[in-house]
């Protein structure tokens, strides 16, 4: 979530037929195949923006109003308050309807907070992302009544809205002993009949899942998808996946006039400009929820299969 960074991504879950289930899982230990159909940075100020060769979906009519109101008052030399309520509930809006042309079954949202670190104080921006969660909210709930009296009839479905906690999302990753599983490796160790080493909340709280730990995380899944089925990529977005698994060259430092250090940064062998734990963030939280949504299926299953 973000006012000029947020990340999204489009993540298909392909399910085995039960009837299949056993062969498949001979072959690629895994009955949950992912394929990652767009994924993207979008500077929602202006209007959905693809990076790196994603193509977006047609824009809505909303964000083009938007957009043209902004030319508009820029062409006439006065300033617009983006941030504003007023703009940022068109904006809210209009990322709600783009998100609908993907007919999604699910959208995730991930929740915000309102102090970092425990500051007492909370920055500005932190209350624009705020007020931007809490809008698209409100927008997609909106539409989804609007939906329901008209859609519903014809057999189609509003899609189901969740929100992602970030810490929630840490700790299943820190809870596991191979901190680099691919999915398949997850999706299997959740019902294989092996010791599980007891880890405490205390120890959960002395380790974080930081930023370059999603990072290497969503690297080492996206340079296993050339070699394996468990995570493929859609091919529009090879240039981006590329440039996200390449690395960047460290700072150097260097004197300047005078006579005191400086850092200089490095030449950025990467193509992908911006920040890349965005996009991680919201590859991560997409796969893990996959892999809740499974073991929820095996645990309804197995219930069921009891009674």
């Amino acid at each position: 979530m973000g006012v000029k960074n947020l990340a999204f991504c489009l993540l298909d879950l392909h399910e085995v037929p039960p009837d299949l289930e056993e062969t498949y899982a001979q072959k690629t230990d895994s009955q949950l195949s992912l394929h990652l159909s767009d994924w993207k940075r979008l500077d929602v100020s202006e209007r959905l923006v693809a990076k790196q060769g994603s193509v977006p979906a047609n824009p809505s009519p909303v964000i083009e109003d938007l957009a043209s109101e902004i030319k508009d008052v820029s062409s006439s030399g006065d300033q617009i308050n983006l941030y504003a309520p007023s703009s940022l509930s068109k904006i809210a809006f209009g990322l709600a309807s783009e998100f609908l042309q993907y007919k999604p079954d699910y959208i995730l949202i991930e929740r915000q907070r309102f102090r970092s670190g425990g500051a007492p104080a909370i920055q500005e921006w932190t209350v624009r992302v705020n007020m931007l969660e809490s809008m698209l909210w409100a927008s997609l709930e909106t539409m989804r009544h609007g939906y329901s009296q008209g859609v519903i009839a014809q057999g189609q479905k509003f899609p189901d809205l969740l929100e992602m906690s970030p810490r929630r999302v840490g700790m299943f990753w820190l809870a596991r002993e191979d901190f680099f599983p691919t999915p398949a490796d997850v999706a299997t160790s959740l019902t294989s009949p092996k010791e599980v080493v007891q880890t405490t909340g205390s120890e959960l709280k002395k380790r974080s899942f930081e930023k370059k730990d999603k990072i290497a995380l969503a690297r080492h899944w996206l340079s296993l998808s050339m070699t394996t089925d468990d995570l493929t990529v859609d091919a529009n977005l090879a240039p981006m996946v590329a440039s996200f698994c390449s690395p960047k060259s460290r700072a150097s430092r260097r004197r300047n006039k005078d006579d005191e250090y400086e850092e200089v940064d490095g030449a950025d062998t990467s193509a992908l400009s911006g920040k890349l734990d965005d996009l991680a963030d919201c590859l991560v939280q997409a796969v893990t929820f996959a892999l809740w949504e499974q073991n929820r299926t095996r645990v309804r299953d197995h219930v069921a299969s009891q009674a």
